[in-house]
């Protein structure tokens, strides 16, 4: 199988190129448990956004699952329809997985090793969910309040399962701090910022973008949330644990109801995968809970009775 994995690099010496391809087939052999069907290229590139612009422009690429830390995207899994299937191709930048050849007990090779580790994740969760999902991946199409909900649900799920499947590499690196700090700064942030621009277009219904830029600062909110439930749970530690000031300042927020439903909704549906994710109800409760912090911080969705997506602000 590994053997098969067609490896593409550029932007790179020849000697570092191999140097990379011998020790990430390594690294995805210490893996054997996960399901790596599917894999049919990694490439390694001094041009990330251009190529996964070139990978994606004549397909509908079904996820994307980047990992974020600091705001920097490193590596990216994109599942590409292919014949009556689809394929995976995993995207990293050069410049972050020359990190793989140092050290084993340096920190710039641990970090490496676990975001790898976590895009790995994505690959074996992206093949469970095709085997149950293939079909409806191909045709359905998400109307109404759906629309907004489902994918937005289906994203957070992604990312908490992979942090969760891969959260045993995470324990030496800084990432479940970096990312519980980043959550109670969006925390502070998004009330104020949303607010603002949900009342700039009650005044000019024409400014659409601000009414999206607040659904987009709202997802952020719920996916950042989705990956540091995902380390907690893996590591079995509660938010107070890993850091105490992002804990209570989460506690005393708007934030917390959210917070509490989304980590028991993350249990539920983790007790019933893989086998147990049978069709995409297993997303209801989940965006039945995104939707309701939605109307609180002033937004409702709305599916009309032509099937359409309808917003209605609420200030």
């Amino acid at each position: 199988m590994l053997n098969d994995i067609n490896i593409k690099i550029n932007g790179l010496t020849d000697n570092v190129s191999l140097q990379i391809v011998t020790v990430l087939r390594d690294i995805i052999s210490d893996f054997s448990s996960f399901d790596f069907r599917r894999l049919d290229k990694v490439i390694i590139t001094s041009y990330f956004e251009r190529d996964i612009e070139t990978l994606t422009s004549d397909n509908n690429a079904s996820f994307k699952n980047r990992y974020r830390a600091n705001q920097d995207t490193y590596a990216l899994v994109l599942t590409i329809p292919k014949d009556d299937d689809f394929e995976l191709v995993l995207v990293m930048k050069s410049s972050f997985i020359t990190n793989i050849l140092a050290n084993n007990d340096n920190q710039s090779f641990k970090d490496a090793f676990h975001i790898l580790h976590h895009e790995l994740a994505h690959i074996h969760d992206n093949n469970k969910k095709i085997d149950v999902f293939k079909d409806l991946m191909k045709n359905n199409v998400y109307k109404g309040k759906n629309s907004v909900l489902f994918p937005i649900a289906e994203e957070c799920w992604s990312e908490y399962i992979a942090n969760y499947i891969s959260s045993n590499s995470a324990l030496e690196t800084d990432f479940p701090k970096q990312i519980a700090r980043s959550l109670v700064k969006k925390i502070k942030n998004a009330s104020l910022n949303i607010k603002t621009q949900l009342l700039a277009f009650k005044i000019n219904k024409k400014r659409e973008d601000l009414l999206l830029n607040s659904i987009d600062e709202i997802k952020s909110l719920l996916k950042t949330t989705s990956y540091l439930q995902g380390y907690l749970h893996g590591f079995n530690m509660t938010l107070e644990e890993l850091d105490y000031e992002s804990f209570y300042i989460l506690e005393c927020s708007y934030f917390k109801d959210i917070w509490e439903a989304m980590q028991h909704e993350f249990y539920s549906m983790r007790e019933l995968y893989p086998n147990g994710f049978i069709n995409l109800s297993i997303y209801s409760d989940l965006t039945f809970y995104m939707e309701g912090f939605f109307n609180q911080i002033g937004i409702v969705l709305n599916t009309n009775e032509e099937g359409r997506l309808e917003i209605k602000v609420m200030y």
